[in-house]
C-alpha cells in the first residue's frame, strides 16, 4: 500500500500541480490509471456505511447529525419565482438551476473525511462546501444541499468521492495544487461540460458558480519569484480573462468569487502532531519552510493585497449586467479557526494532514457562505461560525440573492 501510495502522491505532485497540460501527459492515461488504484486501495473514504465514515464521526471530524424532527431553518414561501427572473438582481434561493464550482483542493474536497495521512488525497467531492451535494443538509451542510431544499431539481453538485475524470464530479471542476493562472482553463471545461449537459439550457437555466482561488500561489509560487508580489497583478489579469471567459459563454450567470483566507491562520495553529509538521512543510513549504521565516511578514501583506485585489475585480462595471454578476463573498478575509476550551487549535475541524479541513470544518464555510450570498453588498460579514448559529433566510424585505445593484436599491 505505501508504495502504491507513494507513486499516486508523485504523480499528482508532478501532474496537477498545474490544470493545464505538462509534460507527463503524454502517459496520462498511465497516470490515471495508478490514481484509480491507488484510489482503490485507500477506498471511497465518506462512502456511507463504510469504516472510514464511522472512524471519522467517532474522531468528531463530522458535523453532528440533525434530528428529522428539526424542521430546515428556512420558510420555503416564495423563495422560488413563479417564472425565471430575467435579471440576476431578481434571483431567489430556489431559481438557481445550476450549480458548480471551480478551484483546488479545498473545492475538491481533498480529506474531508480522512482520519489518516494517505486518506488527504481522496478527493470528497460530495461533501465539499461550496461544490458537493451528497445526502442532504442535515448529514452534510454545503451551499449545493442548502439550495436543494429550495430547489430539489438542482444540477451540478459532485455526487460523491471522485476525480474530475468520474461522472459523479458533475460540475466540480476543482483540481489539487490549481494556481490562478489555471483558472481560464478551468473555466473552459467547466462551460464545454455545461454545453455538452443534456439536463442543462443554457440560454433559460440560471447557473451559480463559486471560484476560490490562491493557496497553491502563496504556499508553492509566490517564494519562488524574484519578486514574490508579482504574483498580485498575474492574478488579476488571470481573474478578469477567466470573469469574461465565463460572462461570454454563460448567460444567466452568478459567481461567487470568495477570497483565499490569509494562510497566517495555519501558522499560528497551536499543537500540531509531528506528521501534520512533515505534511505542512511539503505542501506549503513558502510559508512553513525555514529558508523563508526571514519574508513571512512581506508574504502576510501579499495575501492581504490579493484579497484587496479581487474585492477590486468583483466590482468592476463589466461584471455587474442584467444576466451576468461577480459578488464578492469576504467570509474568508478576517477568519479565525476554532479552538478549544484550553485555548489550543481545534483540529476536529482539520484534515489529517493540518492543512485541509475536515467535513465538520468544510460545513462550517458552507454556512458562512450561505449567509454572505444573502448579506448585502457592503455589509458582508468576515468571519464564521459554528453551523447553525447564524442561518440566514430570504424575507419579504430582502428575497433575492444579493448582488451590488440589489443591496443599493
Amino acid at each position: 500500500m505505501r508504495i502504491y501510495f507513494f507513486i499516486q502522491l508523485l504523480l499528482v505532485l508532478c501532474t496537477i500541480c498545474q490544470s493545464q497540460r505538462t509534460a507527463l501527459d503524454d502517459n496520462i492515461g498511465v497516470y490515471r490509471n495508478v490514481r484509480e488504484f491507488a484510489l482503490n486501495i485507500i477506498g471511497r473514504t465518506s462512502t456511507p456505511g463504510g469504516w472510514q465514515l464511522a472512524r471519522a464521526r467517532d474522531q468528531r471530524k463530522l458535523q453532528n447529525i440533525v434530528s428529522p424532527n428539526i424542521p430546515f431553518p428556512c420558510a420555503l414561501t416564495n423563495t422560488r419565482s413563479p417564472e425565471p427572473p430575467t435579471s440576476v438582481h431578481k434571483l431567489r434561493p430556489g431559481d438557481i438551476d445550476v450549480i458548480a464550482a471551480m478551484g483546488d483542493s479545498l473545492t475538491a474536497g481533498f480529506g474531508a473525511v480522512a482520519t489518516q495521512f494517505p486518506h488527504v488525497v481522496v478527493e470528497n467531492r460530495g461533501v465539499s462546501w461550496s461544490g458537493g451535494g451528497q445526502s442532504s443538509w442535515r448529514e452534510y451542510l454545503t451551499l449545493p444541499n442548502i439550495i436543494k431544499v429550495f430547489n430539489p431539481n438542482l444540477i451540478g453538485y459532485a455526487l460523491s468521492d471522485s476525480f474530475t475524470t468520474h461522472k459523479e464530479s458533475q460540475l466540480n471542476v476543482a483540481e489539487g495544487l490549481a494556481m490562478s493562472a489555471d483558472m481560464p482553463f478551468m473555466a473552459q471545461v467547466l462551460i464545454k461540460r455545461i454545453k455538452h449537459d443534456p439536463r442543462i439550457n443554457l440560454k433559460t437555466h440560471w447557473k451559480m458558480i463559486s471560484l476560490l482561488i490562491g493557496p497553491n500561489d502563496f504556499c508553492s509560487e509566490m517564494c519562488y519569484q524574484s519578486s514574490p508580489s508579482s504574483i498580485l497583478a498575474k492574478h488579476r489579469s488571470d481573474l478578469i480573462t477567466v470573469f469574461r471567459i465565463l460572462r461570454d459563454n454563460l448567460p444567466r450567470t452568478i459567481v461567487a468569487l470568495i477570497p483565499p483566507p490569509n494562510l497566517k491562520v495555519l501558522v499560528e495553529f497551536t499543537k500540531r502532531q509531528p506528521i501534520c509538521d512533515i505534511a505542512v512543510d511539503v505542501e506549503c513549504s513558502c510559508l512553513f519552510g525555514l529558508r523563508w521565516q526571514w519574508r513571512k511578514k512581506e508574504f502576510y501583506a501579499i495575501m492581504r493585497e490579493w484579497q484587496k485585489i479581487e474585492e477590486e475585480v468583483a466590482t468592476l462595471p463589466e461584471f455587474q449586467r442584467e444576466d451576468f454578476a461577480i459578488v464578492l463573498q469576504p467570509f474568508t478575509t478576517n477568519i479565525s479557526f476554532p479552538v478549544t476550551t484550553s485555548g489550543l487549535t481545534d483540529f476536529t475541524y482539520s484534515s489529517a494532514d493540518c492543512f485541509h479541513l475536515s467535513q465538520k470544518g468544510y460545513a462550517r464555510a458552507a454556512n458562512a457562505l450561505w449567509n454572505n450570498l444573502m448579506e448585502p453588498v457592503g455589509r458582508k460579514s468576515r468571519n464564521w461560525q459554528n453551523i447553525f448559529e447564524r442561518f440566514l433566510c430570504p424575507t419579504s424585505k430582502r428575497p433575492y440573492i444579493s448582488t451590488m445593484k440589489n443591496s443599493i436599491s
